[in-house]
């Protein structure tokens, strides 16, 4: 049987999508959010948004997935094969750069990042294959370990919390990236002028 696109099919995705726009627009207004405040906003009704999510949890979730996902995948894509400190430089430039350039979707990942887990999870896909490859390969000192995730996603979340809500100045996120590169065991000289090489 043919996999086709119904009505029902697209009713259902415009009224998921709802729910995560709303859920974007309280979390980026209110800093919280609950599932009252989400349907009201997506102008539906209570027992519509356990159509499609468990509980604000499961929102939250998503919404994390989401906010970064287009951007790990797009990144990834755009840097298969290449060198993984490249792989690397690129993907966390792009958060960087999302978060000054949009400092609402900034503010957003930061609450959505809050708990530590969740922060891990939603960085971590690409970032872990990055971390083991560029260990394989000689080109980290670490692997895809837990400290060094800490580390990372850490060091990111802060610069991304700093662009949200402040304004660094211009060069700020290539210089969290390079100063990344280097802790890593990438040359400091190289890393600079790797992401000199990357940078939008």
């Amino acid at each position: 049987m043919p996999d086709t696109v119904t009505r029902g099919h697209k009713k259902r995705a415009r009224t998921r999508r709802q729910l995560l726009d709303a859920g974007f627009a309280v979390l980026a207004d209110k800093g919280a959010i609950t599932v009252s405040d989400v349907v009201e906003a997506a102008g539906l009704a209570n027992g519509t948004f356990y159509n499609y999510f468990d509980d604000r949890d499961a929102l939250l979730d998503a919404l994390a997935a989401e906010s970064l996902r287009e951007l790990a995948d797009r990144a990834a894509a755009d840097t298969e094969g290449a060198d993984p400190a490249v792989r690397f430089a690129v993907a966390s430039l792009r958060v960087l750069e999302r978060a000054a350039a949009d400092q609402r979707w900034g503010r957003v990942l930061v609450r959505l990042t809050d708990p530590p887990r969740s922060s891990r999870r939603a960085l971590a896909r690409h970032l872990r294959h990055d971390l083991a490859d560029g260990h394989a390969q000689g080109r980290f000192r670490w692997a895809d370990d837990d400290p060094t995730l800490d580390l990372v996603v850490g060091t990111l979340m802060t610069a991304v919390r700093r662009l949200a809500w402040g304004a660094p100045r211009p060069g700020y996120p290539a210089e969290v990236v390079a100063r990344l590169l280097a802790v890593l065991g990438v040359d400091e000289a190289e890393a600079g002028t790797l992401v000199d090489t990357v940078r939008p």
